[in-house]
């Protein structure tokens, strides 16, 4: 996920994140790689960069108490957010994808190869 701070929030936000990205590793085996980069140009710019062990993992991050928590927070935080999927998702994964309040970008695979497993 993209997403883009509030000026006068930098330091609630950083610390909802910080909050978040805990509850996640505790509560969500399924997801191999968690991390909040900070884009190098804009400080107020971060990306979660995630890999997913399976889709059923994705949908139960969607889900997940903590993270829904942390959407409503960047709500108030927080002045634009949108995802980005790489990799090819089922059709019900994206399905439940597009019904999410943000924008959703599809970069469905066409090859290559993953050690991450």
């Amino acid at each position: 996920a993209r997403c883009h701070v509030k000026q006068d929030c930098l330091a609630a936000y950083l610390e909802a994140a910080e909050v978040a990205d805990k509850a996640v590793k505790e509560s969500e085996p399924g997801m191999l790689h968690h991390t909040f980069d900070q884009d190098p140009t804009d400080p107020l710019a971060f990306t979660w960069s995630e890999v997913y062990k399976d889709d059923a993992s994705l949908l139960f991050h969607l889900t997940n108490p903590p993270l829904v928590k942390f959407v409503e927070q960047h709500g108030e935080m927080g002045d634009d957010f949108s995802v980005e999927i790489y990799g090819t998702i089922a059709p019900a994964t994206k399905e439940a994808c597009n019904a999410l309040p943000f924008p959703v970008k599809y970069f469905d695979t066409k090859f290559g190869y993953s050690r991450v497993a």
